[in-house]
């Protein structure tokens, strides 16, 4: 699991697109030509040029890409990665712009002047980002490097009975979350599971102990009294590890009137007996080694809410192992490299460059839009597939995917290990065999 926009948007300056300054009609976008590392995508092939990329891109001349860009309004803000037309050019907001700030008074950097060409170039790199990025997580998962930890798992099972009720006395209440303490476990709450007497439209306070204001707000509407029901939130509830702990809880005065909580008999101290209910034995063993789950409340006068609720002093909570408040989730965890991948981006420099190459050598080889001008490539499709995988009869192996296979590999071997959860170290054992 990766968080993919976060992932392009750190890579894509690592390596730059070097502008050929004899190409008056091919000009690239500032953002493309950044280098963070010194290298260029140009240095990983020969054929690898903004002519024969040109060759390959659309006609932009006649091509209703050219309509994408909409014409500037002074009235009017844009997000990040609009684009818009001013003085016969293109701009792209490199981030969200109010209203009144127009391309040429950019001295803030809130726009970036760019061309068809560039935008699609972008693209391409981006997609050869995810592509290589996919690669090394999918070789690392084959080779038992990465794994997913739980997937789509209640924390317990059925309903609580009608006469467990939660008395409701004014207080804040609901599960502390706290996902294992190592970098990557990420847990995904997919459903959310209330039980309480009464119909009715029920608020949720999604909190976290480094935040003084709720982090998501959620209102669920119950439709019957009594009843488990079961909510997919409208937004994704994702939680990493942080530091700290996520709170998932309500207050009590804001219940529908009469309305009480049903508790389920379950012990959060422990693990559920085996032999009295193998089912929540089962998904105990599933979600506990990467999640941990404190029912807790905190009494009103240590909490406060004017328009919002606002962080209390969790030194006041008081946990409470035999109640769950009439809440239950369905959770998955999983480990999210997106900050490992930033962190180490430089890992990546060679897979990125090789990877990019391949894919456009395949495209100049394959691609049926090819035009053929002064700027046409100047090889065949025989010699760029030669290029591309070598000579499969010959006994030193050649290539860019070949060599692409080795950086990965590389990178795979270089991030074993280190961390126990998410990456661990894969120990096959010893073989024997006869010689």
């Amino acid at each position: 699991m990766i968080r993919v926009e976060e992932v392009q948007n750190s890579l894509l300056p690592l390596i730059g697109w070097e502008q050929n300054h004899d190409i008056s009609e091919i000009k690239l976008s500032k953002s493309l030509t950044k280098s963070e590392s010194g290298l260029y995508y140009q240095q990983a092939h020969p054929l690898l040029t903004l002519k024969n990329l040109d060759s390959i891109a659309p006609d932009f001349k006649n091509y209703a890409y050219l309509d994408f860009g909409v014409d500037y309004a002074k009235d009017k803000g844009y997000k990040k990665g609009e684009i818009v037309k001013f003085n016969d050019n293109l701009y792209k907001a490199l981030q969200n712009v109010e209203a009144g700030i127009s391309p040429e008074d950019n001295t803030q950097g809130y726009w970036e002047e760019t061309t068809p060409f560039s935008e699609w170039l972008e693209g391409k790199t981006r997609a050869s980002i995810q592509k290589a990025i996919t690669r090394f997580l999918s070789e690392k998962m084959l080779n038992g490097n990465y794994k997913p930890l739980c997937e789509s798992k209640v924390l317990f099972d059925l309903a609580g009975r009608i006469s467990d009720r939660v008395q409701n006395r004014g207080r804040l209440v609901g599960f502390e979350i706290v996902p294992a303490r190592t970098k990557g476990v990420t847990v995904k709450l997919n459903r959310i599971g209330v039980q309480f007497t009464k119909r009715g439209t029920y608020t949720l306070y999604l909190m976290h102990s480094d935040s003084p204001e709720p982090i998501q707000t959620i209102s669920i509407t119950k439709q019957k009294d009594g009843s488990l029901e079961w909510f997919t939130p409208k937004d994704d509830i994702i939680l990493p590890y942080m530091g700290g702990s996520w709170y998932l809880c309500y207050l009590q005065s804001e219940l529908p009137s009469e309305s009480q909580a049903i508790k389920k008999d379950y012990d959060w101290s422990k693990g559920p007996c085996s032999s009295c209910s193998r089912t929540e034995a089962i998904l105990w063993k599933a979600w506990s080694p990467y999640l941990e789950i404190h029912p807790f409340y905190v009494s009103s006068e240590h909490y406060k809410k004017e328009e919002e609720l606002q962080l209390w002093d969790i030194q006041n909570n008081t946990y409470t192992y035999d109640n769950n408040f009439g809440l239950n989730l369905d959770v998955t965890v999983s480990c999210d490299l997106t900050d490992f991948i930033i962190e180490q981006r430089t890992l990546f420099l060679d897979a990125l460059q090789l990877q990019m190459a391949a894919d456009m050598l395949r495209e100049f080889a394959y691609n049926p839009s090819v035009r053929t001008n002064r700027h046409s490539i100047n090889a065949s499709r025989v010699d760029i597939l030669y290029e591309l995988d070598g000579d499969s009869a010959a006994l030193k192996k050649s290539g860019i995917n070949y060599r692409l296979d080795n950086a990965i590999k590389a990178i795979r071997l270089v991030t074993r290990g280190i961390d126990r959860i998410c990456q661990p170290c894969s120990n096959n054992g010893i073989k024997y065999r006869a010689v």
